[in-house]
Formats: structure tokens, sequence, C-alpha cells
């Protein structure tokens, strides 16, 4: 079973949303990262498995997220849990890994209103995709 790291700080709102959205057969591994709002007591009433990271940040919740996995088939995806994506994506984003086709495969957000991602947020997505 693939495994989907959510790293969380005060997401207690989108959670109820984005959990039972995620593909059949994901396991979700929320990283309460301080959460002070219930998240992680939130997530695990939702049936996710939660572990706490008790250093700030976001690259230190994904690493928590990172060192706690236990996917039976070794692939591991990582995704906001602020309901910014769409939980219907991962299954397409992970497919070529699934499938043994890559290694690793990477989703790029594409803003649907003018303005709503910051210039830099845009040229870093780009560079990422190779798209500069």
């Amino acid at each position: 079973m693939p495994v989907v790291i959510l790293p969380v700080l005060n997401e207690a709102e989108a959670l109820p949303t984005l959990l039972p959205a995620l593909p059949a057969g994901w396991e979700a591994l929320v990283v309460d990262n301080g959460s002070t709002d219930g998240s992680g007591q939130l997530a695990a009433s939702l049936g996710a498995r939660v572990v706490v990271e008790a250093r700030r940040g976001f690259g230190a919740a994904c690493w928590a997220g990172l060192e706690a996995a236990r996917p039976r088939d070794g692939v591991v995806a990582f995704m906001d849990a602020d309901g910014s994506f769409d939980p219907a994506d991962l299954a397409r984003v992970a497919r070529p890994v699934l499938e043994g086709r890559t290694d690793l495969s990477l989703g790029a957000r594409r803003p649907t209103v003018w303005g709503s991602f910051p210039l830099h947020a845009r040229l870093g997505n780009r560079v990422v995709v190779g798209e500069l």
C-alpha cells in the first residue's frame, strides 16, 4: 500500500474533506508539526496514522513522515494538507512510479486565477518541472 505523507500545522478545517477524498488503497500519514487546533487528534479519528514532529518546519515534518513511512510497495508521496491539491490527482501523479516506469514523479501546481501565486512560486514551479 502506498503512503501519502501530509505535513500538518493547524489544518483541522481542511482534514475532514481531504482525508476521505484520498484515492482508495492509499495510507494517510499525517505529521502533526505543532498544531494547536487538534489537527492530529482529528486526523487520527478520521483513520489517518499520525506522528508528531516537535521540530518546526515543513522540511522537518516531511523528514519525520519519511522516517515513519512503511509502504508495503515502496511508494511514498507527499501532499500539502491545506486542501490546495485535489487528492484525486494523487493516483495520476504516482501512476508512473506505481507501474515501475520511473522512480520519481512530480506534480506541478497550475494557477487558475491571475495572481493566485506570487512570482517566486510561479518561477519555482517552472524550474522544478523543467519549463525554464
